[in-house]
């Protein structure tokens, strides 16, 4: 996951396939950042506590999708 601010641009998630394609946009004007982390949460995404934190293996790859148990 990287951040990359475009000053003037709605900020947006984009979710991109194997071969860098965009395959999902979700706005996120409207979130605060806990909205945007559970967000992330709910597809997949392991938040690490720390920079210096290793993400476990089974997060390292998706596909990320919607959990069903969230």
């Amino acid at each position: 996951m990287k951040f990359k601010a475009i000053p003037g641009a709605v900020p947006e998630l984009l979710l991109l396939n194997a071969s860098d394609d965009v395959v999902e946009r979700i706005d996120l004007s409207k979130m605060n950042r806990d909205e945007c982390n559970n967000l992330l949460a709910s597809r997949g995404f392991y938040k690490k506590a720390s920079e210096d934190e290793e993400v476990p293996e089974e997060f390292k790859e998706g596909p990320y999708r919607p959990r069903e148990e969230l």
